[in-house]
């Protein structure tokens, strides 16, 4: 199952009038869930081969002298290399250009986005183990 179909039926479930939704393919399986008007996804798979990717192209976009690091692809956004990790980056911590800012799983590749600038940390926008868009504000860095 690639990418696109997983996002297809997440939208057909998430306007639909089903409130639970199990697919097992392979090694692969999708569990769906809605309470209360939402709608709350796990997606689990056995021993997944990882490669770690150093992503080099950046989406950055500069507003009052903070610049927004934006995903650079859809995947799981993920602040440390392991759960056991401290994260990469924490609020006001200060980084430099070519760091490790976060990671990005998309297909199990686990893609490094490291930060364009140098600067200090200060806003991250999305919270560890969640879904990223392309293009979305992942944090903001203030040279």
């Amino acid at each position: 199952m690639d990418l696109r179909q997983l996002k297809s039926i997440m939208k057909e479930f998430e306007d639909s009038t089903i409130h639970k939704l199990e697919i097992s393919e392979k090694d692969f399986t999708v569990k769906l869930e809605k309470k209360a008007n939402e709608s709350s996804t796990m997606i689990s798979q056995s021993n997944p081969p990882i490669e770690v990717v150093n992503q080099t192209q950046e989406i950055t976009s500069e507003t009052n002298n903070h610049v927004l690091v934006k995903a650079p692809l859809v995947g799981i956004f993920y602040d440390s290399p392991s759960p056991d990790s401290d994260p990469f980056i924490t609020l006001n911590k200060t980084v430099k250009k070519g760091d490790v800012l976060f990671i990005v799983e998309a297909m199990k590749v686990m893609n490094e986005i490291t930060s364009p600038v140098t600067g200090i940390v200060k806003k991250i926008c999305v919270s560890n183990s969640t879904m990223v868009e392309y293009g979305q504000v992942v944090l903001e860095i203030e040279e």
